[in-house]
């Protein structure tokens, strides 16, 4: 069957830069499954895009759908037919309901026997008949963080939300125009052609910017893109962008600071380009921190590294005339007087004196103020101090002046320095390095993410515990708990700090960090109930958060044992030991054989175990090996070395499966019985104490973690 290409080109207003990756990879994917989904064989579908645009091609699609034929059945044959053989009014129903002739029925044989039906021939529609369907379910489908209502309909009247209004469409078939429309409320219609636009201000010579130019396939639309200044391409435009501001730091010697990627700032431009700017060196009294989200957060440029320089990112081939350039330090000083005239005024009051301010700042409408949760959250954080044995002194200071910045000029100027500008204001007003460091970091880390900090000093982990676990008890006490895709509190980001904070601390603090719901509750917000839920959803959150390495029988075999009960890095360590022995002979044989000795124990109540009661040789050879390898195990155990621990456990597998082989435990004499069953509870008992193994699937892969 002949094939044909597919172009399709979406042009919109600008789409925020931090959306496509995401977008691009999303809109291949769901053409890709929709065009599939309707029988068109899609090949090597590619997904593409720039600020103004996203763009698929498929570069063979078949011209139509293969005809196909499907047995449709209808009632069984014993009631399809009567006692004189005639269709039944079942049947006749059946024909009727599918518009057949009585005649039209045969038997049809299937694994479940014989039915009444018929062979239902469908002829395959043409693919160009069918495109606007699909293009429509795209558009419908397409997923956004924020959507826009731009007044818009398709052609049935449904209405089309969208990231940003579309402004022109492309989509070809072949060299055919694939009719689609997009209804606009006060502007012209959406109509799908074979026009595009290029750069919004630069354009070929002798042409127009914004002037629309006719593209009749993919490999024109890219090459004409290009001659208009678009590169289509993510990994061409960054390639271009870093080959500039790698020439830019030649010539300024000096290096961009981290914490800007090049690759995020690329797709804010469809023609990279970038100019060097300057502000005055009086600026860099200002601390770093500052200096960097002006620049950073406020207006994506790249600051140079101790220097008062920085590279910002253009639109444009060239600044010719530095207009730009002159533009750009503007802003930049700009911003800078006004951070610089905050930190001199923030810094005439005392972090302590602004703590009273706390009362005009909302932390939730159920649970009051920030002055109230940093009521709550001293005293945790001195409980926390107490169990990890930090130092309760400067604990206390720095959960106490934690969030006074929010009430700084510069925070309200500048919210992104939440905490930073605090440690920062508390190391100029001669807080102790301990408690300054505590503030400054106390928000870290935010997740699980690489580029999420975490806190400078042990007092920090203990801040940010004690902050984080206060949002999480509070919210879930309040009624406010994460429900599906819903969290608008960002409780499980907050939740996995929290994982993080114990595994990367080496504080062996368990869940709910050693506390009793008084400590982690205020009289205000007491409620075990919500602690209950909690659990869980802390449960959950560990879960997620070793599903990533380890499989989910391991997982399970561990959490059997009660994640919230030990150390987070405690139950990481019995994880590793239970992965680095699975697989081996030994340790899978043995857990398939605890999983019987669970199944037998399920219904009995063994009583105590008495040595001269056994009968059989091997009962005996398994009672003898389990005392002389059980203070090794225990040993190992106690001192959290888990997998020698399981090494030395599987050493006893011959004598277990001897033990099944050759001894009756269901003895009919009970005292063979249970003292049979006591050996056995013996050896689970032990067993047990690194991980539930019953739980292990011999042979099983990661599927379902």
């Amino acid at each position: 069957m002949k094939k044909l290409p597919f172009l399709w080109e979406i042009g919109c207003e600008e789409i925020p830069a931090s959306w496509l990756p995401r977008l691009i990879e999303g809109l291949g994917k769901l053409v890709e499954k929709e065009l599939a989904e309707a029988g068109l064989a899609p090949e090597n579908v590619e997904a593409s895009g720039t600020l103004r645009r996203l763009v698929v091609h498929v570069p063979k699609l078949v011209e139509k759908q293969e005809d196909r034929t499907e047995q449709v059945t209808g009632p069984p044959v014993k009631i399809a037919r009567d006692d004189q053989g005639e269709w039944s009014k079942a049947a006749l129903g059946f024909a009727k309901k599918n518009s057949l002739a009585p005649s039209a029925l045969a038997v049809v044989s299937t694994p479940k026997g014989d039915y009444v039906g018929f062979e239902k021939k469908t002829t395959g529609r043409k693919t160009a008949e069918l495109l606007p369907e699909i293009m429509a379910s795209v558009v419908r489908g397409l997923s956004f963080p924020k959507f826009m209502q731009w007044d818009a309909t398709l052609e049935d009247g449904t209405p089309l939300p969208f990231g940003r209004p579309i402004r022109w469409m492309v989509s070809l078939f072949g060299t055919k125009v694939v009719p689609f429309q997009i209804q606009v409320v006060g502007s012209p219609n959406v109509v799908s052609g074979r026009k595009t636009h290029g750069h919004r201000f630069l354009a070929p010579k002798g042409k127009r910017p914004g002037q629309p130019f006719v593209v009749a396939n993919f490999r024109e639309l890219k090459s004409k893109l290009k001659q208009h200044y678009v590169i289509l391409d993510p990994v061409g435009r960054r390639e271009r962008f870093l080959k500039i501001l790698e020439k830019l730091e030649t010539k300024a010697h000096a290096k961009r600071a981290p914490g800007l990627d090049p690759a995020l700032v690329a797709e804010l431009v469809e023609w990279p380009g970038a100019v060097l700017g300057a502000y005055p060196e009086e600026f860099l009294s200002l601390p770093e921190e500052v200096r960097h989200t002006v620049l950073i957060h406020h207006q994506h440029y790249f600051p140079l590294a101790k220097t008062a320089r920085f590279i910002a990112p253009t639109n444009m081939a060239s600044d010719p005339k530095g207009n730009i350039k002159q533009g750009a330090e503007r802003v930049v000083v700009a911003r800078l007087r006004d951070a610089k005239f905050f930190w001199d005024d923030d810094l005439k009051v005392s972090l302590a004196e602004r703590e009273q301010a706390l009362d005009g700042v909302l932390f939730h409408a159920k649970l009051g103020s920030y002055r109230a949760k940093k009521e709550r959250t001293v005293p945790l954080a001195v409980a926390i101090a107490a169990k990890s044995g930090a130092r309760e002194g400067p604990v206390r200071r720095a959960a106490a002046l934690a969030k006074c910045d929010l009430v700084t000029g510069m925070v309200g100027e500048f919210p992104e320095l939440q905490g930073v500008i605090g440690g920062l204001y508390a190391k100029e007003q001669g807080e102790p390095e301990a408690v300054w460091k505590a503030v400054y970091a106390h928000y870290e880390p935010a997740g699980l993410g690489d580029d999420d900090g975490f806190p400078l000093n042990r007092e920090g982990v203990v801040v940010s515990l004690a902050d984080k676990l206060d949002t999480l008890a509070s919210m879930f006490s309040a009624g406010i708990v994460p429900t599906g895709s819903r969290d608008p509190f960002g409780l499980r980001r907050t939740a996995l700090g929290i994982i993080r904070l114990l595994l990367e601390s080496g504080e062996r603090l368990s869940f709910p960090i050693d506390l009793t719901p008084k400590e982690l509750l205020s009289e205000a917000v007491q409620d075990e109930g919500a602690l209950a839920k909690l659990s869980e959803f802390l449960t959950e959150r560990l879960r997620f958060v070793f599903s990533r390495k380890y499989r989910y029988d391991e997982i399970n075999a561990v959490f059997a044992l009660g994640p919230l009960e030990r150390p987070v890095t405690d139950v990481e360590r019995r994880l590793e030991a239970v992965a680095a022995l699975r697989g081996s002979e030994d340790f899978e044989a043995l857990s398939v054989a605890i999983k019987r000795v669970g199944n037998i124990l399920a219904s009995q109540s063994p009583g105590n175990l008495d040595p001269a009661v056994f009968f059989e040789k091997e009962e005996k050879d398994l009672f003898a090996a389990l005392e002389a390898i059980e203070p090794d195990a225990r040993q190992q155990i106690e001192a959290s070395r888990y997998e020698d621990a399981l090494r030395t456990l599987s050493s006893l597998r011959p004598h277990v499966d001897r033990f099944f082989d050759e001894v009756l435990v269901m003895a009919e004499d009970s005292k063979l019985r249970d003292n049979r069953l006591a050996l056995l509870q013996r050896l689970r008992t032990l067993f047990s104490e690194v991980a539930e193994l019953s739980e292990i699937v011999p042979g099983s892969s990661n599927e379902g973690a």
